[in-house]
């Protein structure tokens, strides 16, 4: 995420003569080298877990949908990131938004495979499903222009029982799930068509999703409907700004809002 600040912008990428062979090497050596980086520091996971034939299956989510989530958010920042690294190898904008996509996904398909051949896991199609989903919404923002009004937003808290866990105990940092939630966010102020028509609003609106705990309890849903910050909306000019703007938007910060949790309604900073 934090690589949109560093890398080169849609015109800059448009200003190439053409595609730039030995940067396109160079982001398939740094794919390999992330994989194999990953494979070490997992290698638990690879070598040493009993091996079984393959499976797939569309396993069920113990945690009403947050893992699912965030795979989603995983890949929603990995095709942003390699996008803007297909720009920087000169790819045409639209397709550099495409290969960024595909390259998230490929991100995460190594992983599942692992699954697919360990000992009491499988290739999660729902969790690629999820990939796929996230992976390809910054791709139609930049074959579709107006569909950037539509954002993919997070925030965490650490939850109470991540913070109340025993010793190598559940929930780890990556699974806190009841502190993890999600919006899809509505942003008129990323709206790119003509300036006349713009509404450079520094705010929008956002429906969230979390849970409240699932390991000391069942998880239950939980819903948000809630005022959202548009910080590229806010009447700040400077291409500085731009690119914190950027980074920020990507990120829910709580604003009030409503929560819908087993039929009750509450009103909160969510």
């Amino acid at each position: 995420m934090l690589l949109s600040t560093a890398t080169p912008s849609p015109t800059s990428a448009q200003q190439c003569d053409g595609v730039r062979g030995g940067r396109v090497w160079a982001l398939a050596g740094a794919y390999v080298a992330t994989q194999a980086a990953v494979f070490a520091v997992r290698a638990d996971d690879w070598w040493f877990t009993p091996t079984m034939s393959f499976r797939a299956s569309w396993d069920q989510s113990a945690n009403k949908e947050q893992d699912g989530l965030l795979h989603m958010a995983i890949a929603y920042q990995a095709s942003q990131i390699t996008a803007f690294a297909w720009d920087w190898a000169c790819v045409p904008y639209t397709t550099a938004g495409w290969l960024g996509a595909a390259t998230a996904v490929a991100i995460n398909i190594p992983k599942e495979i692992g699954d697919g051949v360990h000992e009491g896991k499988s290739f999660s199609l729902r969790d690629m499903l999820w990939t796929v989903a996230g992976a390809t919404l910054p791709a139609i923002h930049r074959s579709v222009p107006a569909s950037k009004n539509v954002v993919f937003k997070f925030w965490y808290w650490p939850s109470n029982e991540f913070q109340n866990r025993l010793p190598g105990e559940l929930p780890q940092l990556e699974n806190d799930y009841a502190g993890q939630r999600y919006y899809l966010a509505y942003a008129p102020g990323r709206y790119t068509g003509p300036p006349e028509q713009r509404w450079r609003s520094p705010m929008g609106i956002a429906v969230g999703h979390s849970i409240q705990s699932w390991i000391v309890e069942p998880p239950m849903h939980e819903w948000y409907l809630t005022l959202d910050a548009q910080f590229r909306g806010f009447p700040v000019r400077g291409k500085t700004w731009q690119k914190i703007a950027t980074v920020l938007d990507q990120i829910h910060f709580p604003l009030p809002g409503l929560r819908l949790r087993g039929g009750n309604v509450s009103f909160g900073f969510f």
